[in-house]
């Protein structure tokens, strides 16, 4: 299964109801080599996936690192 290995989380903000939305033009690369290209605006809830992949989950874990690191 590909596997994300880079994304920006600067790319994107947080909204109140939990989901998250895209702030600025933002790729994402897997580990395959694939490029997931998100444009400004695009917003992902709870449970939405995009190629396979939680970006919900994967953005809440990406945050709670960096308020622990």
């Amino acid at each position: 299964m590909d596997e994300i290995t880079t994304i920006n989380i600067g790319d994107f903000k947080k909204q109140p109801d939990g989901s998250w939305v895209v702030a600025k033009i933002s790729d994402i690369i897997t580990k395959e080599g694939s490029v997931i290209r998100l444009s400004p605006g695009m917003f992902f809830k709870q449970g939405s996936k995009l190629w396979g992949f939680d970006l919900v989950k994967i953005l809440d874990e990406m945050s709670q690192n960096q308020n622990t690191a």
